[in-house]
Parts: structure tokens; C-alpha cells; sequence
């Protein structure tokens, strides 16, 4: 839907219905009850108590004033008041013992209903009472707010008081609950736990210190059965020289202290012996090198090595002491022997005191996850005991931050800054119901004007008219505006609505020869010489354009006749300002000679037939070969030959003159029926072989003519009847009305025929 099309078309419903919303919206402000409202003014401020603190406060002040200000407790203060007010005085009744009584609840509740709070800050409230009395509302608005001051002060000091007492309590109180915590603690220390004063559990110390010791005593296995396997490897050799070269390299580099002290005493007696005995078999080696086997040297140090590991392997317990002097080893071997033996006890000795560690250790762990609940004990009561101090601590740390010296006198934290004045009126505004009923009235002609437009079936767009009738738009032409039309002098012959002629500057002008371009030079442009002009109604400016486009062909050097060929009613003779004594009748009844009836007008190469004598049977007249022969006549004179006909809704002359032209420019005015009337039309000349060469779209708006905008159309009325004025149908006065009459009479604008009294006779 084109909307700003639709408001143009239908601004009549808008302003219609707006001006009428309007006055229904000032004769309900007439009706309505005026109202008045008086405003006051308070500040609330806290001057105790930290900046953190004082914010807090005027917060949750200015959050409870709109519940506080209408509560009943509070509007209870202010009934001595609204004893004395014209508002409440409807709600004093007397009983049947004479007394008068005033209803306290009554007119708390219509106070409460007249006051409304809004905060304009952090700090300011605003407290206004709306009602019928301008005085009353002034006076109720400055008792409400003088008592809401006072009863702020007082609930403020009381909390204070109330919140330091709170706060002083709590602190007893997680003093006393924190006091028995650390003494339920202590004495569960002393009588139930097993732990150490500092809390740990001795029995894993001693698993952790066990667990070291077993892993040190595997160490040392690891490393004495490496020593053992290499001595066994080394031992496979002949002489047993490579393990004895493996000891001395190892005991050179012996660290006293790298002795375990966990072995035995014969360990450390065999390695000291082994100790004593290996220089003398260094020794000897050497001595084998010097000398002979027999020198006295040699045999010296054999015997004391010989003693020597006699005496070893019996404090070793490898054999008896008797035994050991019988024997003869290699002493090399015999030494070999006697540290891998050595190896061997120190290893089952490390062995069986590993597993003498692990059997403790397993009983320490028994013993430490037995104290396991005591350390889980413990631990709750830390927490316990840290989360009471965190909080004394915290409500101690408030005590000092508020610092309220509840001892001192109360200052202040409420004050009106504006007492409420006179009331002013607020209700009713007029320009509020003026603008609430011409909007509400808007909608309602829009709402009317859109199912009136849904109804309405008028072309709108050129684009409708086309696709409707399958036919090219040749032209718009413009609304001929009176004013302009007034320029034209009364005194030419040629008609004010010729304006091509009068006015050619003119849009209707332009419009007009846009018309005669399309004519001329279409693609049948040769062929279309006799070009009929018709329309499907009457009003439709038939006569005005046939006239117009023919001034054009011959302003643009054509050699144009127009003849009148509505015989019913003739206006060509005017428009033009010929004389209608002879015409295109008397040439086809033979009574004139086409010569004599072809009239010269102002524009120089225009000529006209009129009617001439009206007959009464003018669509006889039209169907005789005479007129197509006529017709062929001037089609040889003259370059252009434009005929006027009838309507063809009206009268079927039209459709006897289609199929003898080359073309039909048909002319529509924007109506409502356009669409109806146009269709019609052209379905009959269609029936009879026309060959339509267009539309000329007529009486549409100047600003559409080029801009081609949404169409507007004037309100005609279209009648059939007056058209034919009565005759040619067979009616006794239509026989005597035309050629046995010498005066033809005339018709009005609107179609009607007037008829002399003599004419009648």
C-alpha cells in the first residue's frame, strides 16, 4: 500500500475525524473534576559514622521514606489535622447519642491514597499530595512531612542505640563461645590426645626415621653384592693375582669411617687383621723379585705372613686353632678367600638387621594411623578456635569504625529544605485532551479512510490503468485551474478551454502535445490520419481534447480539419466559434456541399465541420456509406482528420464510426468508475474491429501530470440519461424536434436539453 498516496487521498477522514475527536476530547475536559497538587521538599542526612557508613544509611532511608510516608502508623500522627480540613469532612458522622465521631481509619486511607514519594537524589525526597481543595492539599502535604522529619529523628536515634547494643552483644557473646573453645581444646589435649604438646604424632617420626635406616641398610647390600660378585669373577684366574690387585685397589682408598657400626666386632677384627697382613704379602712380592728364593729375607716374611693368617682364620672361626698350623694355602688365595667370607657375614648381618627395622617399622605405622582421628580432632578444633577469633576480630573492628556516642544528644538527619505552597492545578490540562482526542479521532479516520480506500477501485498509479486495459498511456492531462482559465479574454471566438491555443506554456499544453508526439510519431504514425475521439462516459473531456490535440497538429504545420460527429450533442461549433447554420448532416442529406461546410478558425491550418442541423437519427446517419465517404474525401484534402463522437457507454454512434477510422484515442477521467466504465468501453469497440490506438488520461493533478504520482480525481456524477436528450428513440417530441424546427436549442452544462416552446410546436 503506498502510504503517503493513502493520507493524500484520504486527509479528508483524518482531519475530519481529528477535528471531531478534538471536540469530543474539550467536552470531556468541560465534565472533568479539577485537581490540585502541593509539593514538599526533604533532605535526610547522617552525620555519624563513618562516609561508608552515612551512605549506607541515606540509602536505606531514601529506599523506605515511599513505604514509611503512606504507612498507617505515621498518617495516624497527622488525623488532628485532617480533623480541620474540608477533604475529611464527609467522614465526621453522628451517633444516636448526639456524639460526633470522626473516622481516624477512613481518612488515613484517603490520605495514603492522595500522597506519592519520589527521590529526586541519593538524599532528597520529594513528598506531594494530590487532591479536589488547592488549601487542603498544602496543608496535608506540610503535616506529612513535619511528622515524617520528627519520626525520622527519633527512629534513627533508636537505632543507633538498638545497633550498638546488637553489636555489643554479638561481642560477648562469640568472647564467651571463644573462651570455650580453647578450654574444650586444652582439655582434650590433656586427658584424650595422644599426641606431642606440639601436636605431632611421635609414632610416625619414628616410622619416618625407621624408613631412613632400612633404606640406608639396603644401600649398603646393593654395594656389598656388587663387591662379592666382581671378587668371584676376579677369583677365576690362576693365581688370583686380578682379585688381590681389586682388594689392594679398593683398601687404598678405605675410609676408617665408611665402617658400618651396625656389624659385629669379628667384622672389624678380620678387616683390621687383613689390615696387618696385607703389607707383608706386598712385601714379600718384592723381595721374590730381588732375590733368590732361598734368602734368609724371604723366609723371614713368609713365616710372619703364614702366622699371621693362621691367627686370622681362628679369630675368624674358619678353623680350629690346632688345625690351623697343619695347612699350607696360597697365600694370595688364602686372602681372597678370607674377604669374600668377610663380604658374605657382613652381608647376612646387614640383612638381618634390615629385617629387625622393617618389623619396627611396621609396628610405628600401626601405632601412628591409630592417632590419625586424634590429628583430625585436633585440626577441627584449630578451625573452630580461627573462625571465632576472625569473627570477634571483624565485629570488634565495626564497634570501633561506627564509634556511636549513643550518651550524646541526637543530631538531626532529617529536614524539610521546601514547605509545600498552595496547590496548583494539574488536572485537567486542555491541550492534553485536545491532543488525546484528535490523535484517538486520527486513528479512527485512518481506520475508516483504509476500508474506504480498500473499497475504492480507482486507478492510483499509471502502471494500474495499463496493465487493467492492456493499453498504452499516450498523455496525463492536468486539472485546467479556473484562475488560469480567467486570464483568457471573454471576447475570442475560440473557447477559454482551447488552452493550447490560449495558454501554451500551460502543463495541460505540454500534456496536450505530448499526446499529438505520440499520434505522429508511433510506429503507425503513417497510417493514423482519421483519428477518432471518444470517451466511455459522459464529463470525461472528450470534446476538449479532440479540439486541443487538433489545434497542436496544427500548430506543429499539419493541415487538420475536426468534424463534429456527436450529433446528440454538438459542441465542437462552440468550443471552436463557427457558425453551425451548415454542417456534416447537410452534406450527407445531400442539401450542401462539403466545400460549403469546411470553416476556417484562428489557428492557421485548422479547419472544422460542425454539426449543423441536429437530426433525429443520428446513428442512421453515421452507418450510411455517405459519411465513409465523406470521410475518405477529407482524408485526400487534409493530412489529419480528427472526429468527434459521443461517449461510448452512452450511445452507439461511436461504434459505428470505430471500424471507418485508423484510430481511437479514447479519453478517461479518474473517477471511481473509471475502471468499470473503461474496461466497458473498451470491450464494445473492440466488438466492433477499433483499432485503439490509446488513453489520454484526463483531470489528473499537476504535480501527477509529471511526476506521475498517485492519481486524484473530482467527484463527478455520470448519468446516462440527459444524453440523448429524449429523441432518436422513437418519442413523438423527437420527430419534430430537428429539421422541421428552426431553432435547435440548446443544452446545459449538465446535459439536460432546453427546448423552446416553439420548437415544440
Amino acid at each position: 500500500m503506498d502510504f503517503w498516496g493513502f493520507i493524500r487521498r484520504r486527509k479528508t477522514f483524518f482531519i475530519l475525524f481529528a477535528a471531531i475527536g478534538a471536540g469530543v476530547g474539550y467536552f470531556n475536559f468541560t465534565r472533568q473534576e479539577d485537581r490540585f497538587s502541593s509539593s514538599a521538599l526533604i533532605q535526610i542526612v547522617h552525620h555519624r559514622g563513618d562516609a561508608h557508613l552515612q551512605a549506607i544509611q541515606a540509602s536505606q532511608s531514601i529506599q523506605d521514606a515511599p513505604h514509611l510516608v503512606k504507612s498507617a502508623s505515621l498518617l495516624e500522627e497527622c488525623t488532628p489535622v485532617f480533623r480541620e480540613l474540608v477533604t475529611f469532612k464527609d467522614l465526621f458522622s453522628r451517633g444516636q447519642d448526639g456524639e460526633v465521631t470522626f473516622d481516624e481509619k477512613a481518612a488515613v486511607r484517603r490520605a495514603a491514597g492522595t500522597i506519592s514519594v519520589k527521590s529526586n537524589t541519593n538524599s532528597v525526597l520529594t513528598i506531594s499530595v494530590e487532591g479536589a481543595i488547592r488549601e487542603d492539599t498544602e496543608k496535608i502535604a506540610n503535616v506529612v512531612a513535619d511528622v515524617y522529619t520528627d519520626y525520622h529523628k527519633d527512629t534513627f536515634q533508636s537505632a543507633l542505640k538498638k545497633f550498638s547494643g546488637l553489636l555489643d552483644q554479638a561481642s560477648e557473646t562469640l568472647d564467651i563461645k571463644l573462651a570455650t573453645a580453647v578450654k574444650e581444646f586444652h582439655e582434650w589435649e590433656k586427658n584424650e590426645s595422644s599426641l606431642t604438646v606440639e601436636g605431632v604424632n611421635p609414632h610416625a617420626a619414628d616410622h619416618a626415621a625407621l624408613l631412613s635406616k632400612i633404606s640406608g641398610i639396603a644401600l649398603q647390600e646393593t654395594e656389598i653384592s656388587a663387591k662379592l660378585k666382581s671378587l668371584t669373577d676376579k677369583a677365576q684366574d690362576e693365581d688370583g693375582r686380578q682379585a688381590l690387585l681389586f682388594l689392594v685397589g679398593r683398601y687404598s682408598n678405605q675410609n676408617a669411617h665408611e665402617i658400618n657400626r651396625t656389624v659385629d666386632e669379628s667384622v672389624l677384627n678380620t678387616r683390621t687383621m687383613f689390615g696387618q697382613l696385607f703389607p707383608l704379602l706386598m712385601q714379600e712380592a718384592e723381595l721374590a723379585n730381588k732375590v733368590g728364593p732361598g734368602h734368609p729375607e724371604l723366609l723371614k716374611i713368609r713365616q710372619q705372613i703364614q702366622l699371621t693368617r693362621r691367627h686370622f682364620e681362628v679369630l675368624a672361626g674358619l678353623q680350629p686353632e690346632e688345625n690351623a698350623a697343619d695347612e699350607e694355602t696360597d697365600p694370595a688365595a688364602d686372602i681372597v678367600n678370607i674377604y669374600v667370607s668377610s663380604l658374605e657375614h657382613e652381608l647376612a648381618v646387614l640383612q638381618r638387621t634390615r629385617s629387625e627395622l622393617e618389623k619396627q617399622a611396621k609396628t610405628k605405622e600401626s601405632l601412628a594411623r591409630a592417632l590419625k582421628t586424634d590429628m583430625v580432632t585436633r585440626e577441627q578444633y584449630e578451625r573452630k578456635i580461627a573462625n571465632l577469633e576472625m569473627i570477634f576480630a571483624d565485629v570488634s573492628g565495626q564497634i570501633e569504625a561506627t564509634q556511636l556516642p549513643t550518651n550524646q544528644p541526637a543530631e538531626p538527619t532529617a529536614d524539610v529544605l521546601n514547605r509545600a505552597a498552595l496547590g496548583e492545578k494539574v488536572y485537567p490540562k486542555l491541550s492534553q485532551f485536545l491532543t488525546y482526542g484528535a490523535l484517538l479521532g486520527a486513528l479512527i479516520g485512518a481506520a475508516i479512510g483504509y476500508v474506504v480506500e480498500s473499497a475504492d477501485r480507482s486507478f492510483r498509479r499509471p502502471e494500474e490503468i495499463v496493465k487493467e486495459f492492456g493499453l498504452p498511456i499516450l498523455a496525463h492531462v492536468p486539472f485546467m485551474q479556473e484562475q488560469k482559465l480567467r486570464k483568457v479574454s471573454k471576447d475570442r471566438a475560440m473557447d477559454r478551454t482551447v488552452i493550447t491555443m490560449h495558454l501554451p506554456r500551460s502543463r495541460p499544453s505540454e500534456a496536450y502535445r505530448t499526446a499529438r508526439t505520440a499520434i505522429c510519431f508511433n510506429a503507425h504514425g503513417n497510417e493514423h490520419r482519421v483519428i477518432q475521439v471518444t470517451s466511455p462516459a459522459a464529463g470525461d473531456g472528450k470534446s476538449t481534447l479532440a479540439i486541443n490535440l487538433a489545434v497542436t497538429l496544427a500548430q506543429s504545420g499539419k493541415n487538420t480539419v475536426i468534424i463534429e460527429s456527436d450529433f446528440r450533442r454538438p459542441k465542437v461549433h462552440k468550443l471552436t466559434g463557427v457558425s453551425n447554420d451548415v454542417g456534416v448532416v447537410d452534406v450527407l442529406r445531400g442539401r450542401a456541399e462539403l466545400a460549403d461546410t469546411i470553416q476556417d478558425t484562428e489557428v492557421p491550418g485548422l479547419s472544422v465541420i460542425p454539426c449543423g442541423k441536429r437530426p433525429r437519427d443520428p446513428s442512421e446517419l453515421l452507418t450510411r456509406p455517405e459519411y465513409e465517404q465523406l470521410l475518405e474525401v477529407l482524408r485526400e484534402k487534409f493530412e489529419y482528420v480528427i472526429i468527434d463522437t459521443p461517449p461510448v457507454l452512452v450511445v452507439n454512434d461511436p461504434c459505428s464510426v470505430a471500424p471507418r477510422a485508423d484510430g481511437v484515442l479514447l479519453c478517461v477521467r479518474l473517477s471511481r468508475h473509471s475502471r468499470d466504465f473503461g474496461g466497458r468501453a473498451i470491450e464494445q469497440l473492440g466488438d466492433v474491429g477499433a483499432n485503439i490506438a490509446g488513453l489520454v488520461v484526463n483531470g489528473v493533478e499537476e504535480a501527477d501530470a509529471y511526476g506521475y504520482g498517485n492519481y486524484r480525481y473530482s467527484d463527478y456524477r455520470y448519468r446516462y440519461r440527459g444524453y440523448g436528450y429524449g429523441y432518436g428513440y422513437g418519442g413523438a417530441k423527437s420527430e419534430a424536434y430537428f429539421e422541421d424546427s428552426e431553432e435547435s436549442g440548446d443544452l446545459s452544462q449538465s446535459g439536460t436539453l432546453l427546448i423552446s416552446d416553439e420548437s415544440e410546436k
